[in-house]
C-alpha cells in the first residue's frame, strides 16, 4: 500500500463513508478496479454474492440464537466486519437510526432481527416500499403502539412519528388533522406469527373516508405511505439526512434541491440518491474529508478492518460499544442516537481507547504486528505523505499543508523489520488514516516514542504502543 496520492485519498474516503473502510489486503485490488468501478459495485450490492448469508445460514444453529438479542448483535457486527457489500450494511445502520426501534420496549429478539433484515432488503431500493414495510413491521407496531390502534379508538403515536421522524420532519407541512386522519388509516394491524409476521384485521380497521395532506379516499396504511413518500418535503427531509450522513453537517440549499429532484425523478429510489451523493463534488471536497466523527460502531468496525482482524479478536465488543454510547438494537428513544460531537466525552473516549488497546493486545498474541505494519509499507521511492505544521490541534479538520519536509530516515535495523522509527510512524499513520495529513508535532512525538533513550530505533518493541497511540489520537476519531 503506497503513500497516498489524491486518487488513493479519494478511494479511502469513499470506502470509509460508503462502508467501514478497506482492509489492507483489499487495497491493491481496489486501486486496480478504480474509483468509478468501485463506486458502482457499492451501489449495486445485488451483483456481489452475499457470502455471509450462505455462511451464517449454514452455521446459524451453532452461531446465531435469534431468540437472544446479544447473539443477534454479534451476528450483525459479524456482517459489518466481514461484508463484501459494505454500502448495504452502512445503509442498514443508517435506517436503524432513522426508524429507531429499541429492544427495551419491543422485548422480542426475533422481531428486531427481522426488522434489521427489512432494512437490508429494501434499504437501497424504493423508499415508498421501505416505508410501507416498516409501517407493518411487528417490532415497529409494538414500538409505536400501532398494535393498539383500532377503529373508534385510534392511537395517533404511529401516524405522528411516521410524519415527524420518518418522512416530513417536525412541523413540516402537516396538521393535527392530518395526523388524526392518518392514524385512522393505520388501524387494524398487529404482529402475527413468526419474527416478521403481521396480521391485518378488517374488523379493527376504520373503513371510512379520510383526508390526508389534501387527498381524500378510503385510505389504508399503504396509501398513506404512498402519499407521504411522494411529498416534496419528504424528498428534502430524506435528502438532508442522507447528505449529512455521507458528506458533512452543513448542506446548502442547492445541494438539497439537487438530491430532492433525483429522489422525485427516480420514483423515490434511494440508490439513485446515493449515486448522486457519492459522485458529487461535495462528497470529495476538502470540507467533507475527515469532517465527521465516527460513531462507536464505525470506530470499532473500521478499526477491526484496518487491523485486518477477525471479529473474534475484539473482546466483548458489544459491551465496548455500549460504553462508547451505541448499543445496537437499543437507540435511546424514537429520535435515535444524536451524532457528531455528542459521541465524544471523557467517558466514551476512554471506552474507545480501551477497545483499541484490547484489540491491539489480542492481535499481538495472534500475529506479528511487525508483519501487519509491513503490509502497509510503501516502496522505498514512494512520495512522502504531507504533514501539518504547528502544534496540531487535537480536533482539527484538514487544513493547509504548510509543514516542513519530513525528517531524513535513519537506517533501519533488521530486528525492526527494515523500518526506521520515522518510516514506521509514517507507514502506520497512512495505513490507518489514508489521506489525513500527519501533524508535524504529533509525528515528532510518535517518532520519539519508537526510539530508545539513546535515540536508536526500537520499532519492534514499541509497535503495539504505536498502534494504540494512533488509534487513540483525536484525528483517528474522524472519518
Amino acid at each position: 500500500m503506497a503513500f497516498p496520492n489524491d486518487s488513493d485519498a479519494r478511494l479511502a474516503h469513499l470506502m470509509r463513508r460508503a462502508g467501514f473502510g478497506a482492509r489492507p489486503s483489499q487495497w491493491q485490488d481496489l486501486q486496480q478496479r478504480g474509483i468509478e468501478k468501485v463506486t458502482q459495485e457499492l451501489l449495486n450490492p445485488q451483483n456481489t454474492p452475499d457470502h455471509l448469508k450462505a455462511l451464517l445460514d449454514e452455521i446459524g444453529g451453532d452461531y446465531v440464537d435469534y431468540n437472544e438479542i446479544n447473539s443477534v448483535r454479534q451476528w450483525w457486527l459479524y456482517r459489518m466486519v466481514h461484508t463484501r457489500r459494505p454500502l448495504e450494511e452502512k445503509m442498514t445502520l443508517f435506517w436503524h437510526n432513522h426508524f429507531a426501534t429499541a429492544m427495551y420496549k419491543v422485548d422480542n429478539s426475533p422481531r428486531m432481527w427481522a426488522q434489521n433484515e427489512t432494512f437490508r432488503r429494501h434499504g437501497m431500493g424504493s423508499f415508498r416500499t421501505l416505508l410501507q414495510q416498516i409501517a407493518r413491521d411487528p417490532a415497529m407496531l409494538v414500538w409505536l403502539d400501532g398494535r393498539d390502534n383500532h377503529v373508534g379508538k385510534a392511537n395517533e403515536n404511529s401516524a405522528r412519528e411516521v410524519m415527524e421522524l420518518f418522512t416530513l420532519g417536525v412541523g413540516n407541512g402537516y396538521t393535527e388533522k392530518d395526523v388524526a386522519e392518518a392514524a385512522r388509516a393505520f388501524t387494524g394491524w398487529r404482529g402475527g406469527d413468526g419474527p416478521g409476521g403481521f396480521i391485518y384485521d378488517p374488523t379493527l380497521h376504520d373503513d371510512g373516508e379520510k383526508t390526508v395532506l389534501g387527498q381524500t379516499g378510503n385510505w389504508h396504511a399503504d396509501d398513506v405511505c404512498d402519499i407521504l413518500a411522494r411529498q416534496p418535503q419528504t424528498a428534502r427531509f430524506l435528502s438532508t439526512k442522507l447528505f449529512k450522513f455521507f458528506i458533512h453537517d452543513n448542506p446548502g440549499k442547492t445541494d438539497i434541491d439537487k438530491l430532492a429532484k433525483v429522489y422525485l425523478d427516480s420514483q423515490f429510489n434511494i440508490s439513485a440518491v446515493l449515486q448522486a451523493i457519492l459522485t458529487s463534488d461535495a462528497f470529495y471536497s476538502d470540507g467533507a474529508r475527515f469532517a465527521k466523527i465516527k460513531s462507536p460502531v464505525e470506530f470499532a468496525v473500521m478499526t477491526i478492518r484496518a487491523y485486518d482482524a477477525p471479529l473474534s479478536a475484539a473482546r466483548d465488543m458489544r459491551r465496548s460499544l455500549d460504553l462508547m454510547g451505541q448499543e445496537l438494537f437499543n437507540p435511546p428513544n424514537v429520535k435515535g442516537w444524536r451524532e457528531g460531537r455528542d459521541w465524544i466525552n471523557s467517558r466514551t473516549l476512554l471506552a474507545r481507547t480501551d477497545f483499541a488497546s484490547g484489540l491491539t493486545d489480542e492481535m499481538n498474541k495472534r500475529v506479528s504486528l511487525l508483519e501487519r505494519l509491513q503490509a502497509f509499507a510503501p516502496d522505498a521511492n514512494a512520495p512522502k505523505i504531507p504533514t501539518l505544521g504547528g502544534g496540531g490541534d487535537s480536533m482539527a479538520m484538514m487544513g493547509a499543508m504548510d509543514a516542513p519536509a519530513m525528517d531524513a530516515m535513519e537506517g533501519p535495523s533488521e530486528k525492526n523489520g527494515g523500518l526506521s522509527a520515522e518510516r514506521a510512524v509514517d507507514t502506520l499513520w497512512n495505513g490507518l488514516m489514508t489521506g489525513m495529513p500527519l501533524p508535524a508535532a504529533r509525528r515528532t512525538a510518535l517518532v520519539a516514542f519508537c526510539k530508545k533513550g539513546d535515540g536508536k530505533d526500537d520499532v519492534g518493541a514499541r509497535l503495539p504502543g504505536l498502534f494504540n497511540l494512533i488509534v487513540s489520537a483525536p484525528e483517528y476519531q474522524l472519518c
